[in-house]
């Protein structure tokens, strides 16, 4: 089962295992009262340093895409050729 925070108006912050299709629901508080799921940013120190790289491109890309504008080289007028050399494809 995983690990959610929850938070309690009087106690403060909480974390306990509970099943994913509970997640959402109050989670009882020690005090008896019931307190709210709070969402939390997930810990990535420990992550594999490639994984987090890879995460944080993500991340930034969801906010700041790049943007490509023109044809790429060998789409234009010239030559009669209609589609670019592939350097990666092989050859008939």
């Amino acid at each position: 089962m995983p690990l959610y925070d929850y938070e309690c108006e009087d106690c403060g912050p909480f974390t306990e295992f509970r099943s994913m299709s509970r997640s959402s629901d109050p989670m009882p508080c020690p005090c008896g009262k019931a307190a709210r799921r709070i969402l939390t940013a997930p810990f990535i120190a420990d992550m594999d340093p490639h994984n987090r790289i890879a995460h944080q491109r993500n991340e930034k890309s969801a906010h700041e895409p790049k943007v490509v504008s023109g044809k790429p080289p060998g789409h234009g007028h010239g030559g009669g050729r209609r589609h670019a050399r592939r350097p990666w494809a092989i050859g008939h």
